[in-house]
């Protein structure tokens, strides 16, 4: 890697200088060619830069278009593949597509639009938040397994049981562009859940089965729920929208331009794209927002998550440790009820929410939840080494008020009979559930981390943002973007190559006479169509004088050799737009003086 490489690599991995800044720091050519590749691609797959007449449209030669596409692989606003069989493929890394949707909404057009009055009804309300069904889905699979047959898929009965499990439903995501094996057998709704987990890393596929990947467990339920919801919602952005440039361009500036929480926007869908309407079903399913209907009929949205929260890079909070420490001192504790029924308010913690799992059934999900202390659930949790002073203190630690008395005494009692539970209850130990009591666990961790020299929002610091990885397999085939390595800090394998553009641009400039390019003159018929038909070859911009007036062209093609005439596209000022630009036929009779017009850059 080169120092300027490596040097770019530390800016973006440091946050020093946000995208938005650096986009700034682009030429205009390099804008342009930017631009110009997000409105066509978004961040999809693409295999080679546009035609000439493309570049054109923008006031670009060919090799002005070359030289910027190079420099923005350089700069790694564009990356690069090997696909198998040895050719490239590019892409704009998906964390630069929030940005770039800001600077060029413009020129991609709006998806959506505020509104003033409110909406007519509320067509979908938003579900619970997702977090919670990840949550309580690991919960159930940790305890229960999740086998597979001797084809490879999940036994009737486990997706029949993860089906009515969650409060999700296939409604939630119909008619999204989603391809996955055994469509026959899975519903849609069960397969989102399980890919989620499998991208996030918190579930792994084996042989024989699904299992919880502890280690990213642990790191997951300490963080608060906001950063889960960012993490779930890049998956969601990444796999399970239309895979098109249209789709990719709609979600992201639904998430990026609309004005804010809890407040409507218009979505115009004038094609009926039942793309855009899935789409926002599909986020009210998944608790992000809900969607309405205009009275003309149209569609509506509005977030019930902050959108700017769900964008926001990880290298964007400076204090961090400072925004764990508020959450968590925002935490609700829940309500034991005499009936053994425990309410839940949405704001209690990730981790406390994992820990009731063990000792108490889930009844009902909603912004307010309902568990049940079981005598099943808790005669598991003591037969797998749990103390029941353990239990009883995380109780009384984040319960509001006094733990009743007759609960107290039945969880007594539940607890000597665990020896009788039978063998297989024991074969998942049941983690995070200190087997002393929470106060002991907390000063065990704190001993643990001053020995190691790191405290907790550090290591929080350190692990959360490896959750999702856009290249992880999940269940969901992503077939718009084939071999692709994702994320701003990989290291394209031929920015030498594209480097080698400047060098050649040296023994070009080497084969022909100077003052072609330095000096306006005025040059013989023959010697004219010389320099047109290298500017041709070079895909260089030639500039011609007549009298006081000046025009650059994009030289296309010359026809005739003693009589000849040039065509190509005439920039009419500098400002490089489409209505600026002109397709004009030229006689060397009809200008005084010419020259051949470089890219800056050589």
């Amino acid at each position: 890697m080169s120092d300027f490489e490596l040097g770019m690599e530390q800016v973006v991995q440091s946050g020093r200088v946000p995208e938005l800044e650096l986009w700034s720091t682009l030429t205009n050519a390099e804008r342009r060619v930017l631009g110009t590749i997000f409105h066509k691609y978004a961040g999809q797959t693409f295999s080679s830069l546009l035609p000439s007449e493309d570049w054109a449209k923008e006031g670009l030669s060919g090799a002005e278009a070359r030289l910027a596409f190079a420099m923005l692989r350089r700069k790694q606003w564009i990356k690069s593949v090997y696909k198998s069989w040895g050719e490239h493929s590019y892409h704009i890394p998906e964390c630069y597509l929030s940005t770039l949707t800001s600077v060029y909404a413009d020129r991609v057009g709006y998806a959506v639009e505020p509104m003033v009055a409110s909406v007519k009804r509320v067509v979908k309300e938003g579900k619970a938040h997702i977090a919670g069904e990840l949550l309580h889905l690991l919960a159930w699979i940790h305890r229960e397994g999740l086998p597979l047959t001797g084809k490879g898929s999940i036994h009737k009965r486990s997706i029949q049981k993860l089906s009515t499990l969650t409060i999700l439903s296939q409604d939630d995501f119909e008619h999204l562009e989603i391809t996955y094996d055994h469509k026959d057998l899975y519903p849609v709704h069960v397969v989102i859940l399980l890919d989620l987990l499998l991208c996030l890393n918190l579930l792994q596929k084996m042989d024989w089965g699904f299992e919880v990947r502890q280690d990213k467990l642990q790191q997951w339920i300490r963080l608060p729920w906001s950063v889960m919801h960012r993490e779930i919602f890049r998956v969601c952005m990444d796999r399970y929208g239309g895979s098109g440039a249209e789709m990719q361009h709609f979600r992201y500036q639904l998430a990026g331009l609309t004005p804010g929480l809890k407040q409507w926007c218009r979505v115009p869908n004038p094609k009926g794209d039942i793309g855009i309407r899935s789409w926002l079903h599909a986020l009210a399913g998944l608790g992000f927002g809900e969607v309405g209907e205009e009275k003309n009929g149209g569609l509506a949205f509005r977030w019930l998550t902050p959108p700017a929260e769900l964008l926001k890079k990880e290298t964007e909070h400076i204090q961090r440790s400072e925004m764990y420490k508020q959450e968590e001192r925002q935490s609700s504790k829940f309500y034991v009820q005499p009936d053994f029924e425990v309410m839940v308010p949405p704001d209690v913690s990730a981790e406390v929410c994992w820990r009731l799992e063990h000792c108490s059934e889930r009844i009902t999900r909603d912004q307010m939840s309902i568990y049940r202390i079981s005598k099943e659930r808790l005669e598991t949790a003591v037969s797998s080494g749990i103390k029941l002073e353990s239990i009883v203190h995380f109780l009384r630690r984040h319960g509001q008020g006094e733990l009743p008395g007759h609960i107290l005494a039945a969880l007594q009692d539940w607890a000597k009979g665990s020896e009788t539970v039978p063998d297989h209850k024991l074969l998942l130990p049941l983690p995070l559930v200190s087997e002393c009591p929470y106060a002991e666990k907390e000063r065990q961790v704190g001993e643990l981390e001053t020995a190691q020299g790191m405290k907790t929002s550090e290591r929080m610091e350190m692990n959360q943002n490896h959750f999702y990885k856009s290249e992880t397999s999940g269940l969901i085939q992503r077939s718009h973007m084939p071999g692709m390595t994702a994320g701003h800090n990989d290291i394209d394998s031929d920015l030498d190559q594209d480097m080698d553009e400047k060098v050649a641009w040296s023994r070009r400039k080497a084969d022909v006479p100077e003052i072609w390019h330095k000096e306006w003159r005025k040059y013989h018929l023959s010697t004219a169509r010389q320099i047109a038909a290298r500017a041709i070859e070079w895909q260089v911009k030639l500039g011609i004088q007549q009298g006081n007036d000046t025009f650059v062209l994009i030289p296309h093609q010359l026809e005739g050799h003693e009589q000849w005439m040039l065509e190509g596209w005439c920039i009419l000022d500098s400002i490089p737009f489409a209505s600026h630009i002109e397709w004009r036929t030229f006689t060397p009779e009809g200008w005084d003086t010419m020259r051949l017009i470089l890219p800056d850059e050589v």
